[in-house]
């Protein structure tokens, strides 16, 4: 077909009643969850003045709330990318005047620094409403008065969906833009030629999501399966992740 959204084709169509993501204090969240969620979240960047081809950053710590921002921005057409949460401010200050974002979705802990950084627009999850400032709003309130089904936009299998940057291990970080049809694809390929994932595997990926090749083992690939991923805030220590594999024993 021409169009290819992705939260319709990875999240949509599975199973509501399976477990999506298991959080790393063992919490799951049923694809039912997650995708109202998603839905809800669309609505309110909607509401935000996002749209079709806008571009949406996320800087926040792994957790639903990043996988329900990530799919309700691919929802409704617009363009994902994603930054580390530990970055310096002079560094979200680089990544906000480069992509040029509709808005920065953030959480408690990258807060600070975008504001350091002077980003505005803001939709900020896990603090209070009264802690905000002007130009920044209130993911739960704005989030929860959201409807809770979305129409998928129509976007165009070649459309740019996903901005996934480099190292900058040859200057500054560059971003590598790949069309709605490239999940798919490496879906296709990779987790089912070659993984082979199934609806009973837990995968497991040690980067944290901002990193495209663990945000698509954590949250889209088990996707397509109705399979599991698991997802942590901190970071990934050798001992965090063997604590992760006693608990969970993942399969991949």
């Amino acid at each position: 077909p021409e169009n290819f959204n992705v939260a319709a084709h990875f999240l949509d169509g599975a199973d509501g009643d399976r477990t999506a993501l298991i959080g790393g204090d063992g919490r799951r969240t049923s694809y039912a969850r997650l995708r109202g969620l998603a839905n809800r979240v669309g609505h309110a960047l909607r509401a935000l003045g996002v749209r079709p081809q806008d571009r949406v950053l996320i800087a926040m710590s792994d957790g639903v709330e990043f996988v329900a921002a990530w799919y309700g921005a691919q929802k409704i057409g617009a363009v994902t990318a994603e930054v580390y949460s530990f970055l310096h401010a002079k560094e979200y200050r680089y990544y906000e005047r480069y992509v040029a974002p509709r808005v920065v979705v953030a959480d408690a802990g990258t807060l600070e620094r975008l504001r350091a950084a002077g980003v505005r627009n803001l939709l900020v999850a896990g603090v209070p409403a009264d802690a905000l400032r002007a130009g920044e709003h209130h993911f739960d309130s704005l989030v929860a008065g959201q409807p809770d089904e979305l129409d998928p936009a129509p976007t165009h299998r070649d459309a740019p969906a996903i901005w996934k940057f480099t190292t900058g291990s040859t200057g500054a970080p560059k971003a590598c833009v790949l069309p709605a049809r490239s999940p798919r694809l490496s879906f296709d390929w990779y987790a089912r030629g070659v993984l082979d994932l199934r609806p009973d595997d837990v995968v497991l990926p040690v980067p944290k999501l901002f990193f495209g090749y663990s945000r698509d083992l954590a949250a889209l690939f088990p996707f397509g399966v109705g399979a599991a991923g698991i997802i942590f805030p901190e970071r990934s220590t050798v001992e965090r992740v063997f604590d992760l594999i006693a608990a969970h024993r993942p399969t991949v």
